[in-house]
């Protein structure tokens, strides 16, 4: 009997979330939802398929417009890898996990009233 083992490939965590964003690719703006994110990449809900590979820049509030590839699509969005240097990209994870930690607040205190 062959085994096989799955391992996960995600060297970062990724946060569930629901924030509304604005993707650009080229000269074209698209409505989307970040449904998870992670300092690596994030999966957004739209409406339009992008090809692989685009080279795209996704607004995330309060942090602004991150370069990124779309690495593939989902079924009603895209999954993109976000394109930092090594020094950006641990001052977006400090970002990603500040909004994380206001998201948690909001909701705490949502359910404490």
């Amino acid at each position: 009997m062959e085994t096989t083992s799955t391992t996960n490939r995600r060297q970062h965590k990724r946060i569930l979330v629901s924030s509304p964003t604005k993707v650009q690719s080229g000269d074209n703006e698209y409505s989307g939802r970040i449904l998870n994110i992670s300092a690596g990449g994030a999966g957004i809900q739209m409406d339009v398929q992008l090809h692989d590979n685009s080279q795209i820049t996704v607004n995330i509030d309060d942090v602004g417009m991150i370069p990124a590839k779309v690495v593939r699509n989902l079924q009603d969005g895209v999954a993109v890898k976000f394109m930092l240097s090594e020094e950006k990209e641990q001052q977006f994870i400090r970002m990603v996990e500040g909004i994380v930690a206001k998201s948690r607040g909001s909701a705490e205190e949502k359910a404490a009233s």
